[in-house]
């Protein structure tokens, strides 16, 4: 098993993974190793880049000048504008990654997510590389409990 984000790749004995044509992104990305329980995993990039408070807005929520990577950006706006345009770019960015690595993946299996949102990312995300690559998707995880807390509320140890 090798992961990339949040999509999880089953990897072939053998075989290598080249998409129908040469893809090049448009978004910069530095890919990163992480650590796990499967053989090799990446992420893309970093989301956040840094983000600096200043000050609270009519509603007393404290307000934040973000700056986020190129694909933190396209993910921001899939996220929570629900912009589909983004889709195609991340997509891009993630075969152009894949086709340099070379997992030899023979499925993608999409993380649960762990809200509702109108828009999925990680499946929208994992639709759209399923078919770019021809390798299929298969949708046998699921969530086995209700409230868990989301990635961006999580604390480092």
């Amino acid at each position: 098993m090798v992961r990339v984000g949040r999509v999880a790749l089953k990897k072939r004995n053998c075989g290598v993974i080249l998409p129908a044509r040469q893809i090049r992104s448009v978004a910069k990305f530095q890919p990163r190793k992480i650590q796990g329980r499967w053989r090799d995993g990446y992420a893309l990039d970093l989301h956040t880049l840094s983000s600096t408070p200043i000050g609270y807005n009519e509603y007393g929520h404290m307000q934040f000048d973000t700056k986020r990577s190129e694909l933190g950006e396209l993910l921001y706006r899939l996220k929570y504008g629900a912009d589909k345009a983004a889709i195609a770019e991340i997509v891009d960015a993630l075969c152009e990654f894949t086709a340099s690595w070379n997992p030899g993946a023979e499925m993608i299996v999409p993380v649960p997510p762990s809200s509702q949102r109108n828009v999925e990312p990680v499946i929208v995300i994992a639709e759209g590389f399923s078919r770019r690559l021809g390798i299929p998707l298969v949708d046998c995880v699921k969530r086995t409990r209700d409230g868990t807390t989301t990635q961006k509320r999580l604390r480092p140890r």
